[in-house]
């Protein structure tokens, strides 16, 4: 117990109190995008002597060596008590010895910094109405088919250094999947489902800059006039120009933290994540 906050397993029926608390927080979460994370993943949610939810926090397992950390929220009310503090302890000490990741709002940092977690990368939030026409068709980018996940499970494996073969297999159900191939060889893909106020284009998956900016095209395409988001790992350059001029402006910018090695980066590299909370 800390301060009167009594935490327990988070359960699926906790998943509307937990969005109550995002939207307290003005995060853009829907009751299904909530439902997804807690279906993939496990977490803890602090109560008040009546029950009332008024902290929680979630991990997710990426095999035995990674783990996200995310949706870490404490109702304003209770802030600076050490509940948040409560919240993450014990979601490290859940995740065992697995490398922790998270995506650090400004006022977590200091907490996290505590924790142990140091800043390794950037995160770059883009959103807007999408425009389509700012990014030509590129004739190596096709939408994935079923033959595709195995290439899609190794080059994701290749960029996380996780086995995040659970969390695909949701996002290749519920969204539109693009692949990049060249020679026969499926060298990138993309996903676009429904998030928050629209969709989200995440992870976005390849080997450069240039392959990223072709497979998000399509996507910006398919949904031309409607509210898109992609949560950017580079700050600057031909990525983050394409998504600017397509009407996806930068409205944020975060840190990435890490706990734990970081890993030696594969040729491919994530440069949009699924979400924040994910990765």
């Amino acid at each position: 117990m800390t301060d009167g906050v009594t935490f327990r397993a988070l359960a699926p029926d906790d998943v509307a109190a937990v969005h109550a608390l995002s939207a307290e927080m003005r995060w853009p979460h829907r009751p299904d995008d909530l439902r997804l994370f807690e279906s993939i993943g496990q977490g803890f949610v602090g109560t008040e002597a009546g029950g009332a939810v008024v902290a929680a926090g979630m991990w997710w397992p990426y095999g035995e060596g990674l783990a996200t950390v995310g949706m870490v929220i404490v109702t304003a009310g209770l802030q600076g008590r050490g509940i948040g503090r409560g919240v993450m302890t014990r979601l490290i000490a859940a995740a065992g010895d697995r490398t922790l990741r998270l995506t650090a709002t400004v006022a977590g940092r200091p907490l996290y910094e505590v924790l142990g977690f140091r800043v390794t990368g950037a995160v770059a939030q883009h959103q807007g109405v999408a425009s389509a026409g700012a990014i030509p068709p590129s004739p190596t980018v096709r939408p994935a088919g079923p033959g595709d996940r195995p290439a899609i499970l190794a080059l994701d494996g290749q960029a996380s250094g996780g086995d995040r073969a659970a969390l695909l297999a949701r996002l290749l159900a519920e969204g539109e999947t693009s692949v990049l191939e060249r020679d026969g060889e499926v060298c990138g893909y993309a996903v676009c489902r429904g998030f928050g106020h629209g969709h989200v284009v995440g992870p976005i998956v390849c080997r450069d800059e240039a392959d990223a900016v072709a497979l998000v095209g399509p996507h910006l395409q398919a949904h031309h006039g409607t509210f898109v988001r992609v949560d950017a790992t580079v700050t600057e350059g031909r990525f983050v120009d394409a998504l600017a001029g397509s009407g996806l402006a930068s409205v944020n910018h975060s840190v990435q933290m890490t706990r734990g090695p970081a890993g030696e980066p594969g040729p491919a590299r994530i440069y949009g994540l699924a979400s924040q909370a994910l990765g």
